[in-house]
This record gives C-alpha cells, structure tokens and sequence, in this order.
C-alpha cells in the first residue's frame, strides 16, 4: 500500500516528453505555416517541406507518447506503460540513426544552400515580394551578397534575365554591366549605394560591396551555435532516457503491487 501511495504522490515522468512534442509541433506548424524572415528563400531547399513534415509527426508522435504514458502512470497500466517504454526506444534510435545521416551528409546540405540560394537570386528577387525581403534580411544581417558572390546577380531576372538566366539583347546585361541590390551595400547612404552597386562583369568589386557569398555566411551561422544546438539534442536524450527509466521502473512498482494484490 505505502508503495502505491508513493508511486502515485510522483509527477509522472512522460509529461515533459509530452510538453517537448507540443512544443517541436508548434514550431514546426509555425515554421511551416510563416512566410516571414528565411523560410521563403529556404522553401526552395529540396525536400524542406518535408524535414518540416517530419518534424511534424515527430512532435505530434511525442506528443501522443506522453499522453499514453501519463494514462498509463496514472491508471496504473503495466501494458500502456510498457508501450510508452518500447515507442520511445524507437524514437530514441531514430534520432541517433538521424544524426549519423546528417552528420555524414554534410557537404550535401552545403550544396544545397548554394543552389538554393542561386534559384531563388535567378528567378525570384525583385517577383517575389516575400523572398525579395527575405534575401534582403540576409545579405544586411550577415553581410554578404549573392549564394557564393556578387558576380551571381549577373545574370538574375533582377538585371533582365529571363526565366533561364538568359539576357536579353539590348539590355544592360549584354555589355556586362549588372547591379546588386541595395542590401549588398556596406555603407547604407543611399546616394553612395547606388553610386557603387553598378559592376561589370570581371571587373574588381570595390570595397563598398559585400563580396561573400551567402551560403557560406549561414553555414558558419549554424556552426557557430552548434553547441546551443548539442545542448537542446543533449536535453531531449536525457529526458527520453529519463522517461524510460522510469516507465520501466514505474511498470515494475504495478507489477509488484498486483502481485501483493492477488
């Protein structure tokens, strides 16, 4: 009897899972669902959409987890316990499986940056309004201009380019002259801006204009707060190897009790 008191008095242990689903859930509906900062020009990832719908059911899945599991804690069900124990175990794996893929896919998400990036500087800056104010966000937060330089706006629909990066003749793209937009501007005096952001086409890009490349601007963004990021994948194993500890030591505590029962 006191070890049934005892068990029941514990707050049961699925519900920071269940909190950590509805949270991974509610970030991915909202990362999904606005159009506002990096998300348009990162929609043009292939296969965005789906890590996003991934993360989706994953949040939804860990959200069920820890609904089960505290059904299962607060009835006393050796059997709804002892599935909350197997399903974390395979979300457990999942994500270690998960890390090891990306981890060794590195080079593949840089690349796809780049083309990313590229896509969307050739055919949706200046026809987009969304993506023209993300890409502008980017280049002036992490001073940078174009995916790997400036000489990628040669040939973007923002200098006359159709929709296959051709430019047509009589234009300002066929003598190789080109312009950057306003956010590739390191000095923001708008006067001086436009005095500087007209290039040519293999000439030397002066000091006044970003001459980084985008792409690997967010790269280093992300490498800089990897540790933030081993600190929030840290959190969520430890409180998935805490939640199957104690759904296999709170399963156990049922079992002995029926068996004191009976």
């Amino acid at each position: 009897m006191m070890l049934q008191q005892a068990k029941m008095t514990n707050p049961p242990p699925p519900l920071p899972l269940q909190l950590l689903g509805g949270a991974l859930l509610g970030t991915s509906l909202w990362m999904h669902l606005d159009g506002a900062s990096m998300a348009p020009v990162t929609a043009d990832l292939d296969g965005y959409n789906y890590v996003l719908y991934f993360l989706m059911a994953v949040g939804a899945v860990m959200f069920i987890m820890g609904f089960l599991g505290c059904c299962g804690a607060f009835q006393e069900s050796q059997c709804m316990l002892a599935t909350f124990f197997a399903l974390v175990l395979v979300l457990f794996a999942g994500q270690i499986a998960a890390a090891v893929w990306l981890k060794t896919n590195e080079e593949r998400f840089t690349d796809l940056a780049k083309s990313s990036l590229a896509k969307s500087i050739q055919h949706d800056y200046g026809f987009n309004k969304l993506k023209t104010q993300a890409f502008d966000v980017i280049q002036s937060e992490l001073m940078c201009c174009g995916s790997e330089g400036p000489t990628d706006w040669a040939e973007s629909r923002f200098n006359g380019a159709d929709e296959r990066g051709v430019l047509d003749i009589g234009i300002r793209g066929a003598i190789g002259a080109y312009k950057v937009p306003e956010s590739c501007c390191i000095e923001k005096d708008k006067a001086l801006c436009d005095a500087t952001r007209s290039l040519s086409i293999g000439a030397q890009i002066t000091g006044s204009i970003y001459t980084e490349g985008c792409a690997k601007k967010m790269i280093q963004l992300i490498h800089s707060h990897s540790y933030e990021v081993l600190g929030v994948v840290a959190a969520i194993v430890l409180i998935e190897i805490l939640a199957m500890i104690f759904s296999m030591v709170l399963c156990c505590a049922v079992r002995r009790i029926d068996h004191v029962k009976a």
